[in-house]
């Protein structure tokens, strides 16, 4: 899936920093860039926009000013020379505020924010069945939900880590959040779900099957905690 994404900033320099650090996300596009806060206000309301990075301090329109005028929102990224907007940019629900300059490993971070609000989580629903089948090596494979250590996803493929042995599919994460019952698996991060009864052990930053240690993500931190510990 891309998500669209729009840039607002009367830096061009500025501008060319966020785009530039979008162009390395293959799951991102930028469909406008605008240096005239009034003439992208405009152009928002015509086009379907998942992410926008707005500056603050902007001739003419203000960037909070910008966030309040807005009737129905993207999500929102504020970039700007001034920390002084903080508080009053996360009272309005942005999703992040990044000081300029911007390096692309913070950039990143605000980028896995978004995605992890993007990613659904597995629902309280009990399979009708102890076993799923999978689509893998050619064929259809039944695997057994009681033999499922943890499922990780990667770019194009999910890894399945069984007691004996690793299943390489092209399924997606989510068709396993359909058919997983959070009563056995929960979700820790964007990329891993964990069958409960394999962790032996739980940290505030990650969990333990054994001699394996997976991530805790920060968008399931509180989940995770409460629930585990």
């Amino acid at each position: 899936m891309k998500y669209n994404c729009f840039i607002v900033d009367d830096e061009p320099l500025a501008i060319e920093v966020i785009e530039n650090h979008l162009n390395k996300l293959e799951q991102f596009r930028v469909v406008g860039t605008y240096s005239d806060a009034v003439e992208a206000f405009v152009a928002i309301k015509n086009t379907p926009v998942d992410i926008l990075f707005l500056d603050i301090e902007m001739p003419d329109f203000n960037g909070l000013d910008f966030i309040k005028s807005m009737s129905q929102k993207p999500e929102i990224v504020v970039t700007t020379a001034y920390r002084d907007f903080a508080v009053e940019g996360f009272d309005l629900n942005i999703l992040d505020y990044l000081v300029k300059p911007i390096p692309f490993e913070r950039f990143i971070m605000a980028i896995d924010k978004f995605l992890d609000k993007k990613t659904p989580q597995i629902q309280n629903s009990t399979p009708s069945r102890d076993y799923i089948m999978i689509r893998a090596e050619r064929k259809h494979i039944k695997i057994e939900l009681a033999n499922i250590l943890y499922i990780e996803g990667l770019k194009d493929y999910v890894k399945i880590i069984l007691a004996d042995r690793t299943i390489m599919t092209k399924e997606s994460i989510g068709h396993f959040i359909e058919h997983l019952s959070a009563d056995q698996f929960i979700r820790i991060h964007k990329s891993f779900i964990v069958a409960i009864d394999k962790i032996t052990a739980v940290t505030s930053y990650d969990v333990e099957l054994g001699k394996t240690e997976l991530p805790i993500g920060r968008k399931y931190k509180d989940v995770v905690l409460r629930r585990l510990k």
